[in-house]
């Protein structure tokens, strides 16, 4: 464990952990000592508890997983601790042993010492990527107070350096892709976190990042532990968390379970301190066998990023698509969906040659379609549930003279209650469920039109092993039924699990199909980090 020696920390007056009039002094704290307590946190909303008496450490240099299904109170905690919600009373709340005065605000909380990387990111798309990061940090000024701006970009680049390096500093965050703008807000919550020697809080990280990515944000969150910040690491990775961290608290149903070390755990037990229950296989063991006809047959199809992709589908297959940020892996579904306009090629769906320029055209012919960014792209945050279930349909509750209340519930209470959607209610604001409610209501959505295709981009990413598992059944029993599936996904084991084959993008070029025993992680692993000059 990173916290198993002494660990020296020092506090400067402004810098560290913000307190006014502290003088500058050396604080020595043993392996025992915490770096943030948390007693009796408790947090109502309209006279309905989240959280019930929670309590939490964090001891210095050590990373701490944080672990539950959607629902369970994490976010609702951290927000918490971020001072974006005030806890209920009797909650005390100390970092190196002195309390904080409750409530405090986000800004408090920041001069506190404590950082936070929000699953939402929290990034102000209309801003440029350099800005995003200056506003936590203060722009650097120069002569009549006026903003140096080639500093500031200097800034940002050292900021990237090592997992960002491509992104333009004076880009808007608006026009970043998910991964990228993950990568955004994770430079921007880290930058110098060890001058503070506090705490650092993240949820979520790498759920839109490849592998590549994860190892190197792995590294960087080693080092600063070993320089004695305390890490919150929130994830429904288990990989993840057996790898990085050093303890584990799970929660359930607002309540802290238990909080044990890391040690002696595995993938399994994990899981059934997350649940609750004995969980036999996270993937499902659905009989089926493809049909021999073919579905989707695509040739020579071009855009921004992919060129003269080859590739057929069968009735009732699972394809899976695997590569690395950039590969062109997200725009070929968008491509096949009719998001995004192809400049060469063609897409015949059961031998008819389609004409893909819009998502109508992909809903017209028999595609649908779950984007990664399930809120930015795929779900309206204020819609009710049932109002975005029926977004791309709404003739089916037309009356003439408007929309029948009475048909629109029927029809939502019926894909609320088939995808075990929670809480079922039909009326319950979009946003205020938990993500892997959210991206069930999704994928409902675009299934409930029965599409021929369906393509699912990172079905899975950011949400807990319950609802994870419930998808991986519906896009079985889906594929049982008929129903062909695109399954773009970073996670290698979820695709060489489900998927029939697996087709592997390197530089926008679909460079290997791997199926039967050649389709493992490993292979995977192996290809796509392989340039296209070399696999040839």
């Amino acid at each position: 464990m990173h916290f198993q020696h002494l660990v020296r920390l020092t506090v400067y007056s402004g810098q560290a952990l913000g307190f006014t009039n502290m003088a500058c002094v050396q604080i020595e704290k043993s392996e025992t000592a915490p770096l943030l307590v948390v007693k009796n946190l408790s947090k109502s909303f309209s006279g309905r508890t989240i959280l019930h008496d929670l309590s939490f450490e964090v001891i210095p240099g050590e990373i701490h997983a944080l672990v539950g299904e959607n629902g369970c109170g994490k976010s609702t905690f951290i927000k918490c601790l971020a001072g974006f919600h005030e806890p209920d009373a009797g909650a005390e709340i100390n970092v190196l042993g002195t309390p904080l005065h409750l409530p405090y605000s986000p800004a408090d909380a920041s001069d506190y010492g404590l950082s936070f990387i929000h699953q939402n990111l929290g990034l102000v798309l209309t801003q440029s990527v350099t800005e995003n990061l200056a506003l936590s940090q203060g722009f650097n000024r120069g002569l009549g107070w006026r903003i140096n701006w080639s500093e500031q970009r200097r800034r940002t680049r050292r900021a990237l350096e090592g997992f960002g390096d491509h992104i333009d500093p004076d880009a808007l965050v608006r026009d970043l892709p998910q991964a990228d703008r993950t990568l955004v807000a994770i430079a921007r919550g880290m930058q110098d976190p060890d001058k503070k020697g506090g705490l650092l809080v993240l949820d979520e990280p790498t759920a839109a990042l490849p592998s590549d990515q994860v190892e190197h944000l792995f590294k960087m969150l080693r080092e600063i532990a070993a320089k004695g910040v305390g890490i919150v690491y929130v994830s429904h990775r288990l990989n993840e968390i057996l790898e990085l961290c050093d303890r584990v608290t799970a929660m359930r149903d607002g309540r802290r379970i238990i909080t044990r070390p890391i040690a002696g755990l595995t993938e399994r037990s994990l899981v059934e301190l997350i649940i609750g229950r004995s969980l036999d296989s996270y993937y499902p063991k659905i009989e089926r066998t493809p049909d021999q006809r073919q579905l989707l047959k695509v040739q020579g199809l071009t855009g921004n990023r992919v060129q003269s992709a080859d590739f057929t589908i069968q009735h009732g297959e699972i394809v899976g698509v695997a590569g690395l940020l950039g590969s062109g892996r997200s725009e070929l579904g968008r491509l096949l969906f009719g998001a995004q306009q192809r400049s060469a090629g063609s897409v015949s769906l059961d031998s008819l040659e389609l004409q893909l320029n819009t998502p109508a055209d992909g809903l017209r012919n028999g595609v649908g379609y779950v984007p990664q960014d399930r809120l930015g792209q795929g779900g309206v945050g204020r819609m009710t549930v049932s109002e975005n279930i029926l977004l791309p349909d709404m003739k089916s509750v037309w009356n003439g003279s408007g929309i029948s209340k009475s048909k629109e519930n029927a029809i939502a209470k019926d894909v609320i209650r088939r995808f075990n959607i929670r809480p079922p209610q039909s009326d319950a604001v979009f946003s205020t469920l938990s993500g892997g409610n959210q991206q069930k209501a999704i994928i409902a959505r675009a299934m409930r039109l029965n599409p021929k295709l369906l393509i699912l981009d990172e079905p899975t990413q950011g949400i807990d092993i319950g609802s994870k598992t419930e998808i991986y059944e519906i896009i079985a029993n889906a594929a049982k039924d008929g129903m062909s599936i695109l399954l773009v996904d970073s996670d290698f084991e979820d695709l060489c699990r489900l998927c029939d084959r697996v087709l592997v993008m390197t530089e926008g070029s679909i460079v290997a199909e791997l199926s039967g025993s050649e389709k493992t992680p490993s292979r995977l692993s192996e290809i796509v980090y392989l340039s296209k000059e070399s696999l040839q």
